[in-house]
């Protein structure tokens, strides 16, 4: 759990309080959010003490305090009996300046405690769910400042709640792995806004223009308001990947109805002056010009503020915003389109390779089967039919079948290079099994060679039985061309609680070194001093077969010989 750090250097009240509600916007859990609310309403208030209550149906249920002196932390109370209760059931904000002159304090339960003033805001005004209390030891009557600071948190926590909940721990900790695979989504567009030189510029100028005190540009979404850059001498207190309950911003209006928001005074506008949004932030003047995209698209905000009043609703201040918005859009649709450019002529430069690399092998290992053919027909053409034509069909039909795994592995290249992979047919199989055919296949090709199995693979596993006969057919294959001739190829596997592990190992002549980076690339075949034929795309499918089932393949090679290693989870 990731908890601001308040003791930091200090900072003025209005970032400390920016800081506490992004902190709660960012939490994962109602536990963060509380933890949030913990480290930071005493010092922001400047109470002695401080309470999160949750509503439990009729009971008031005290989850959490920060105090002089101890509270009720882990009591539960009815609604009708407490301030808390008091605060949900009103749907409003109490305060009591001296206890012992307030009715509405349970005095039994306040005698054993420090406390002898309160105020208490609701969480959720609409629909309370909860309460924050702030508490002082002596009589006294907390001013607007801290009041706003209390509803502020209070209001920030309603948003947590509004997408966290008071769910189970299960679904908790699915909610936040979601949120966690969604931390970065936005990276690019902070970026994106820090790459254009301009930026610093347009903040300055807003801010000089209008003599306010912070400005922002803003990605905003449904669900998310993050600075992509700011300009701050008023110490709100955002930087760049920060971000902001989007409920609590005039940007959320703004993203419907793509209309600019601008006011000189909150409280001399009869619309915000009991908006939620200057009373959470403390802002009196404010600008909001709406980012739209070449496409049409809302992609954020271009916004000033400042506590106080200000002179911006008018027509040279709204236009100057609204140039600099369409400059920014105009700015990140260029990026975007350059970016597109470079991807597409990255992909053209490797097709164009691919083509060229696919032309001259294929066009080379072709001609010998065709050459074979061609021999062979025009010899029983010529001759008839003789005691060596079954000899020499046995020839052509090899040559058939070469020129047909090279077909196929031309197919599996277009497959895994264009069509998102190599898909597979997953059933339960005898991996035993499987190898020991792929063996007495090349034995029977390679009558001559030793190929040796260890296996200990005792379970059956969920593959797909032909590709992984492929996959070590072309290993093995491999062995057996680039092999010491005098020396065994050996297939080891055993199988463990984290997977499955077999190996293809030859003798001879170690790998270069510069060939590494090489072996499973397509049309790649390492050293031409290592012989073989094809196409060089048997490690290349091998790796992508591997890949279909979660797995890897992994090579050694030194004087004691080469090993080819393919591991899979279970």
């Amino acid at each position: 759990m990731a908890l601001i750090d308040y003791s930091a250097e200090p900072r003025t009240p209005l970032a400390s309080l920016t800081k506490a509600i992004s902190g709660i916007a960012r939490a994962r859990s109602i536990d963060e959010v509380i933890a949030t609310i913990r480290a930071s309403a005493r010092a922001l208030i400047g109470c002695e003490g401080i309470t999160v209550i949750r509503r439990e149906g009729d009971l008031c249920h005290y989850i959490e305090e920060d105090a002089i002196g101890p509270l009720w932390k882990g009591q539960k109370f009815p609604a009708t009996a407490c301030l808390s209760g008091w605060s949900m059931i009103n749907r409003q904000t109490v305060i009591v300046p001296d206890i012992d002159k307030d009715d509405r304090i349970p005095h039994e339960l306040y005698g054993g405690t420090f406390v002898r003033a309160v105020a208490m805001a609701p969480i959720r005004r609409d629909d309370p769910v909860g309460a924050i209390g702030a508490y002082w030891s002596k009589p006294y009557e907390p001013t607007q400042w801290e009041v706003e600071t209390l509803e502020a948190l209070a209001e920030a926590a309603a948003t947590a709640v509004e997408h966290i909940g008071f769910a189970a721990p299960q679904e908790l900790a699915k909610r936040a792995a979601s949120v966690d695979r969604k931390a970065c989504d936005y990276q690019s567009d902070v970026d994106a806004v820090s790459g254009i030189a301009a930026v610093p510029i347009m903040l300055d100028v807003a801010l000089r223009m209008t003599g306010m005190g912070f400005a922002a540009i803003a990605r905003v979404t449904e669900t998310r308001w993050i600075t992509c850059s700011s300009l701050d001498h008023v110490g709100f207190g955002l930087k760049p990947g920060d971000e902001l309950p989007i409920e609590s911003t005039l940007c959320n209006e703004i993203r419907d109805h793509r209309q600019v928001i601008v006011f000189d005074d909150a409280q001399t506008y009869d619309q915000y002056r009991d908006h939620h949004t200057p009373r959470i932030y403390g802002l009196r003047s404010y600008i909001s010009m709406p980012i739209i995209r070449g496409d049409g698209s809302f992609w954020g905000t271009l916004c000033a503020i400042d506590p106080k009043p200000a002179k911006v609703d008018n027509p040279q201040v709204v236009g100057t915003f609204k140039l600099f918005a369409e400059l920014i859009a105009h700015h990140l649709d260029a990026a975007d389109r350059l970016r597109e450019t470079e991807v597409s002529l990255q992909r053209e430069r490797e097709l164009s390779e691919l083509r060229e690399q696919f032309i001259a092998v294929l066009g080379h290992d072709l001609r010998d089967p065709l050459a074979a053919l061609d021999a062979g027909t025009s010899r029983l053409l010529k001759e008839g039919w003789t005691a060596r034509s079954p000899l020499v069909l046995n020839l052509m039909k090899a040559s058939i079948s070469r020129m047909t795994g090279l077909v196929d592995n031309i197919m599996d290249l277009a497959r895994a290079r264009l069509g998102g992979g190599i898909s597979l047919d997953l059933n339960e199989t005898d991996l035993v099994e499987t190898l020991q055919v792929v063996a007495d296949e090349i034995r029977s090709a390679h009558p001559h060679r030793d190929i040796r199995l260890h296996l200990e693979l005792p379970q059956p596993a969920l593959i797909d039985r032909l590709r992984i006969a492929q996959l070590f057919s072309n290993l093995v294959s491999n062995a057996v061309s680039h092999g010491a001739e005098d020396q065994p190829v050996e297939i080891t596997g055993r199988q463990s609680e984290d997977g499955i592990e077999i190996s293809v190992r030859n003798g001879g002549t170690p790998i270069p070194a510069d060939d590494f980076q090489k072996l499973f690339l397509p049309f790649k075949r390492g050293d031409a001093s290592r012989g073989g034929q094809g196409l060089g795309l048997g490690l290349y499918i091998a790796l992508e077969i591997a890949k279909a089932h979660g797995g890897t393949i992994d090579v050694s090679s030194n004087n004691a010989g080469t090993c080819f290693t393919f591991r899979m989870p279970l």
